[in-house]
């Protein structure tokens, strides 16, 4: 904060001399009855009376207890969220909710239920589809012979194999992206305020930095209101996420991946005490209960597949609509500020 206050105070410095100056000008382009000179001057005074109207309007909202930040809060709290918030989150409710929503430790509150992070339930559903796909990989492994009779487990769990491949490959990308997104919401707490809009401000205050310097307060702006406040509304679309902690699905697939591989490594153990007809007699008995093992983890399977696609949209598209809303308010609130946002190619 003693940056920030450093910042302010180097714009208000900047800001006095751009008066004096533009004044000078504005004088001298009088005295000598110059139309360029006088036109500069005027148009220099004017954008110094601007900027130091910015600046008050912007320290005033977006100070600590500022009314912006009454603003955020206040439509946080009308969504009847909450959270627990880190210090350096405190000024803005709607990044503390949205951190905690992506990664926090403590669970938030949506509408009055309790619901864990989605790091949480992506972790919990990677460790226990991991631990399936382990189970099932042991057994699909084991080759079961009695003579010239033999019968090898892959081809059966093979295909199931795939599917938990699959599930692990989509749970795995997601806690990559729901940590990258929960550090990009700490980045954001401590530089937009703090760093951005303090240095933005100063170079606006400054004719040859104008432009720039409404950009950076534009992003400021954006990334600080704008891109937390969307994971609010996207937690209000979707507020049934939990669903995956309370499906059985889930918990199911790994007691039938655990129990068929204990079943079975007990079924082999008896069988190798005993003669050749303990072999076909375990034969006999995997032939009748695979097909039934296979059915239920299919249908369990199935249901996790429906809860991984649900969370691919709250980890993935919907933050791609947080970031494209957000582009959108920054390149419109750099223009009420006199500057041009350009994407290149990108049209939004």
């Amino acid at each position: 904060m003693a940056l920030a206050a450093g910042m302010y105070g180097i714009a208000v410095s900047v800001i006095a001399i751009m008066l004096s100056v533009s004044g000078i000008i504005l004088g001298i382009g009088y005295s000598l009855d110059d139309k360029r000179l006088k036109e500069f001057g005027r148009e220099e005074l004017v954008q110094s009376l601007i900027n130091g109207a910015i600046v008050g309007a912007l320290v005033v909202a977006f100070v600590p207890g500022g009314f912006f930040n009454q603003l955020i809060n206040s439509t946080v709290g009308s969504a009847s969220v909450t959270a627990t918030c880190q210090g350096f989150m405190q000024a803005n409710y709607a990044i503390c909710f949205a951190y905690n929503y992506l990664v926090g430790i403590s669970p938030v509150t949506i509408n009055g239920t309790s619901y864990p992070s989605l790091a949480d339930l992506t972790f919990g559903m990677l460790a226990t589809l991991s631990t399936s796909y382990t189970a099932l990989a042991l057994l699909s492994s084991i080759k079961i012979g009695a003579g010239v009779v033999s019968i090898t487990l892959s081809g059966v769990l093979n295909p199931l194999l795939t599917q938990l491949g699959y599930l692990v490959n989509a749970v795995t990308a997601m806690v990559v992206s729901i940590e990258v997104q929960g550090m990009l919401l700490s980045f954001i707490a401590a530089i937009a305020i703090p760093v951005l809009l303090p240095v933005g401000l100063v170079l606006r205050s400054a004719v040859v930095t104008r432009r720039l310097g409404g950009t950076i307060i534009a992003m400021a702006i954006g990334l600080f209101a704008i891109f937390p406040t969307t994971y609010l509304f996207n937690a209000e679309l979707l507020n049934s996420y939990s669903s995956t902690i309370t499906d059985p699905s889930l918990s199911l697939i790994g007691s039938i991946a655990t129990g068929s591989q204990d079943g079975i490594t007990a079924q082999m153990a008896a069988a190798n005490q005993s003669s050749s007809t303990g072999m076909f007699l375990l034969l006999g008995a995997l032939s009748s209960s695979l097909g039934g093992i296979v059915s239920a983890f299919q249908d369990a399977l199935k249901s996790v597949a429906n809860e991984v696609a649900m969370l691919i949209i709250e980890v993935f598209f919907l933050p791609v609509f947080s970031v494209i809303l957000t582009v959108v308010s920054i390149r419109e609130i750099a223009r009420m500020l006199g500057s041009e946002v350009n994407f290149g190619k990108l049209h939004i």
